[in-house]
């Protein structure tokens, strides 16, 4: 996927994904909660960012669990999403 802020690469890389993530977070950008059907019951966190003119929203979705955060989902979003 293309990154909008990658200068040296213009695509994101798993850290530049990370980065991306965390900036959007600390930014109060809008998460909402879902529950995920695997695990069954499992909550999963949602953000959707419109980033580039003519490019879908990139849809990412993560999950707490464990003591760490699971990068579930980082795509395009698909009208599914």
């Amino acid at each position: 996927m293309r990154n909008p802020e990658g200068t040296l690469n213009p695509y994101f890389t798993d850290t530049t994904a990370w980065e991306f993530i965390a900036s959007r977070l600390e930014s109060g950008h809008p998460v909402e909660t879902v529950t995920l059907r695997q695990p069954p019951g499992a909550t999963a966190y949602v953000m959707k960012i419109h980033v580039e003119v003519g490019q879908p929203e990139i849809y990412i979705k993560l999950q707490l669990g464990s003591g760490q955060i699971i990068g579930r989902s980082f795509h395009y979003s698909r009208p599914e999403d």
